[in-house]
């Protein structure tokens, strides 16, 4: 019986380590966007809704149809940067979606309008080095934990109220 129990312990231990301290699988994008030459195009041209509303956007092909009317090319080789099979599913009549790589619990709320607006905080406060990557990162360049959020509340002077961020 004692056995049983310390078995069933240690699955339970290792199977909550593995949801909440191992890293989510890789994430593989429809392009290999790279943030580091968009650098200077303010993030909520691409991420509507980041300033507006609780959820902020991925860009869709539209949206990079504004300032790219072709495939982009390199400046020094003019070569093809994103390849035109590649650019053709993401402007498409059923273009490829962008996929997160930050996941929050279903009980977590989280307003991106709060945070940027109201907060006045940058994307790099939860989006880490997001900005200089030439690649899309495969899983979340930061780990969002109630001990990262909170040592920011902290921090920022924010509400540590359980139920301003709990439901």
């Amino acid at each position: 019986m004692v056995r049983a129990l310390i078995l069933g312990a240690t699955v339970l231990a290792v199977a909550t380590l593995w949801v909440l301290v191992l890293p989510v699988g890789a994430v593989t994008q429809p392009l290999a966007f790279n943030h580091a030459k968009h650098a200077a195009v303010a993030c909520a041209t691409c991420h509507s809704g980041v300033e507006t509303r609780a959820r902020a956007t991925f860009p869709t092909g539209a949206t990079c149809a504004k300032c790219h009317a072709t495939p982009p090319r390199s400046a020094l080789t003019g070569q093809l940067v994103v390849s035109q099979k590649d650019w053709d599913a993401v402007q498409g009549p059923n273009p490829a979606r962008w996929k997160p790589v930050t996941h929050l619990l279903d009980y977590v709320t989280f307003s991106h309008r709060r945070h940027v607006t109201q907060g006045g905080l940058a994307c790099e406060s939860c989006h880490a080095d997001i900005g200089q990557r030439t690649v899309p990162p495969p899983r979340t360049p930061m780990r969002i934990r109630m001990d990262t959020c909170l040592a920011c509340h902290q921090r920022e002077g924010a509400s540590e109220d359980c139920a301003a961020c709990h439901r």
